[in-house]
């Protein structure tokens, strides 16, 4: 079994992105943001209908940090997130009160979803991914992807290209809501013409942050129990009209949620999926130092003696950080490849990338790169 891990970096590099006009210029002025890049990628915005949204926010960020602030979107998120909890704590309202700082966060909640469909789709539909769809197509049944990303370019790509191996319904690794014998959307995210498959025999794609196609409501008990939970399955994600978009995503906060609700559900079986690789590939996925919440869901959950590790990333730190994380995997059998790029690793026969042999050229790779 090969586990794929995704990040921010994976859709970066996706096909549509370096696309070009019929005169050459780029296809796209907003490309899918990075954690770093996002408020830049934010204001190429050049809908018009984003045009209130995007203004509100920079200038949001503008009075929390000052002009020509130099902010990236998990440190303005989190700098809400303890903002809000001072508030609350100390019942000071000097500079904010409680109310308008939801309203910031919720704005930049909604700029997430601007900005991806902005750089993701073409008129009211999302491209498509050569190289994810390329990905998709050397993917076996018993396979796994563990994603990052709020995006749906990989649930596209297994629309697309997993006929015979991907199931929405127990694919995605929902806990439904009871009484629930189907995912209301589902079928919008099942390959055409295909039956559904039985649970043993799908690909699954496991959103640890969430994603704009999930739209989770859940009721709560006084014990912290749920009472009541409705799973849907959005069929346009990214499609604005004039209302904010609903949409269950883990903001990139410090505390993040990952242990309630469905996110609860989605860890635990992360956890599993980890456990159980022969081979794991981690594409544009840096294991930000940062988020500690997923650095110790690989290091508590990676086995012993993996047969092969491979890393898709243009940064040569990020590609160490990931051996790193994976340290406990690897043994003097275990074969790590790296690569810069999703199109130079994607069409790559998996028979290559997956042998179980080692050589000197292998531990010089582990060792250097």
């Amino acid at each position: 079994m090969v586990l794929f891990v995704l990040g921010a970096g994976a859709t970066r590099g996706a096909s549509f992105v370096e696309e070009k006009n019929a005169d050459g210029t780029p296809k796209r002025f907003c490309r899918p943001p990075l954690n770093g890049d996002f408020f830049t990628q934010l204001q190429r915005i050049r809908s018009e209908k984003h045009d209130q949204l995007v203004s509100q926010v920079i200038a949001d960020v503008v009075e929390l940090f000052g002009v020509n602030f130099r902010g990236d979107m998990e440190t303005v998120f989190t700098t809400l997130e303890h903002t809000i909890r001072m508030v609350g704590a100390t019942r000071e309202n000097r500079r904010f009160s409680q109310e308008e700082l939801r309203k910031k966060r919720n704005r930049l909640l909604q700029a997430i979803a601007a900005v991806l469909e902005e750089s993701i789709c073409d008129g009211a539909n999302a491209a498509p991914c050569r190289f994810h769809d390329t990905l998709v197509s050397n993917m076996a049944n018993h396979d796994a992807v563990i994603t990052f990303n709020y995006d749906c370019t990989m649930d596209y790509a297994l629309k697309t290209c997993g006929m015979g191996k991907w199931e929405p319904h127990y694919g995605y690794c929902l806990p439904i809501g009871q009484g629930q014998r189907t995912i209301p959307g589902e079928d919008g995210w099942r390959p055409v013409g295909q039956e559904r498959l039985a649970k043993a025999n799908t690909i699954r794609l496991l959103k640890l942050h969430g994603s704009l196609n999930f739209d989770v409501t859940e009721k709560y008990k006084r014990d912290g129990t749920i009472r009541e939970r409705s799973v849907k399955l959005k069929t346009r994600p990214y499609t604005n009209q004039g209302r904010p978009l609903r949409f269950t995503i883990i903001p990139p906060e410090s505390a993040k949620a990952y242990d309630l609700g469905i996110f609860q559900s989605l860890w635990r079986q992360a956890g599993r999926e980890i456990h159980r690789a022969k081979s794991i590939v981690v594409v544009g996925y840096s294991f930000p130092p940062t988020d500690l919440h997923s650095s110790a869901l690989f290091r508590v959950n990676v086995p012993n003696n993996l047969r092969s590790i491979a890393v898709v990333n243009r940064d040569p730190d990020a590609r160490r950080r990931a051996r790193e994380i994976l340290r406990a995997g690897i043994s003097p059998h275990t074969r790590v490849f790296s690569f810069e790029t999703l199109e130079e690793f994607a069409p790559i026969p998996r028979s290559v990338w997956r042998r179980s042999d080692t050589s000197e050229e292998a531990r010089a790779e582990q060792s250097t790169n």
